[in-house]
């Protein structure tokens, strides 16, 4: 009996050393290495759709560090990301706290405040994070609509018109400062409503409001109807060519641009797009409409290429070579523009410029593809 007793004994202590072994060597193993590893297996588990284990993940790093203003910033995002917009408050403002000075947790919580449509929080909360990162074009964005929200139009359009000059071709700023264009003219068009019934500018307004939309046929109606009741605007007329041009009526909005020139010979945007829809039949024509519109208006992409597609037509294609040039380098973001400019030296004999101008526009056409195709993917 005592032979048991002495081996339950010798056993239990054998136990009791190896359990004090194994909470020494927890106790000494490094938090830090298991918060990588946490950290490293909860991107592994995003990457691979498991969603519920990367943010248990995150979860487990916050409750052995607290401190860690970017474990929580991921643990919102998760939540964000994934339509769990009221539980990615609390992390994303835990982040905040503890790091004011970090951007991303701000940006994010405009964003969640703004789609639980908690317009004031959103507004404090983008405006932080624009102010800590003025190049965050998306969160500058959702500051715009917000400030929308707020009936805070003109500062709206401050910051959309400052988006669209950075990057002309983003359709999201372009679709914004359309609503703000519709809302501003639909708010203009009760007041004149109100004060003057009668007035052409409520066809001028509703033209606008047209466009914005792109039913350009009802634009022109509107912009027509506006030289009815007022005929002696030069403006008018411009608009209702520009109009017609976009609803496809080319000889009628040649019509329409030349009486604008009748009116107002010095109307430089009439001089281009006129000179545009006559490249075919009258180039000679083109070529002095566009190089007007220069004179007077230096900067304009489209009448250079216009300027140099004339040349071109006339065989004169050293001069186009140089119309080209400028043009790119006014607009360098358009591949039509090289591609022009390779059909500039084949005319002129200069085969391997061609060619190397060709290869741009080809790799510039085929990224633009990719772009709008992964674009349209990432829409739907």
């Amino acid at each position: 009996m005592k032979a048991v007793l002495r081996t339950a004994s010798q056993v239990l202590l054998t136990a009791l050393a190896l359990f004090v072994l194994a909470t020494r060597s927890f106790a000494q193993e490094d938090p830090g290495d298991r918060i990588q590893q946490l950290y490293a297996e909860a991107k592994q588990d995003e990457s691979s759709g498991h969603i519920d284990e990367a943010v248990q993940k995150f979860q487990e790093i916050v409750r052995l560090d607290p401190t860690l203003a970017a474990a929580y910033n991921n643990l919102g995002r998760l939540y964000y990301q994934h339509g769990r917009l009221q539980e990615a408050v609390q992390p994303l403002q835990r982040a905040s706290q503890i790091d004011p000075k970090l951007e991303p947790p701000r940006a994010l919580l405009g964003f969640v405040f703004f789609q639980l449509e908690n317009y004031p929080e959103a507004h404090r909360e983008l405006k932080e994070a624009v102010r800590l990162n003025p190049s965050d074009s998306t969160a500058r964005l959702f500051l715009a609509r917000t400030l929308v929200q707020l009936n805070d139009l003109d500062g709206a359009l401050k910051i959309l018109t400052q988006l669209q000059h950075q990057d002309p071709r983003n359709s999201e700023v372009l679709f914004t400062l359309g609503n703000l264009y519709s809302t501003l003219a639909e708010a203009t068009f009760g007041k004149i409503q109100t004060q003057d019934p009668n007035s052409y500018l409520l066809e001028v307004v509703l033209g606008k409001v047209a466009e914005i939309r792109q039913v350009y046929t009802d634009a022109a109606e509107h912009y027509k109807r506006a030289i009815e009741r007022a005929p002696d605007v030069p403006d008018l007329y411009y608009r209702y060519a520009h109009a017609l041009w976009a609803a496809g009526d080319s000889n009628g909005a040649l019509r329409a641009y030349n009486q604008a020139l009748e009116r107002n010979p010095y109307d430089y945007r009439a001089q281009w797009e006129s000179a545009r829809i006559m490249l075919s039949d009258n180039p000679r024509e083109a070529l002095r409409r566009a190089s007007q519109a220069l004179e007077r208006k230096p900067g304009i992409a489209e009448a250079q290429t216009i300027r140099g597609r004339a040349l071109l037509a006339l065989e004169k294609p050293n001069d186009a070579i140089d119309a080209f040039k400028k043009a790119i380098a006014l607009d360098p973001e358009d591949p039509a523009i090289h591609f022009q400019l390779a059909r500039a030296y084949r005319q002129a004999g200069l085969t391997q410029e061609a060619q190397n101008e060709n290869a741009i526009y080809e790799r510039m056409d085929k990224a633009a593809h990719v772009a709008k195709e992964q674009k349209q993917a990432d829409s739907q």
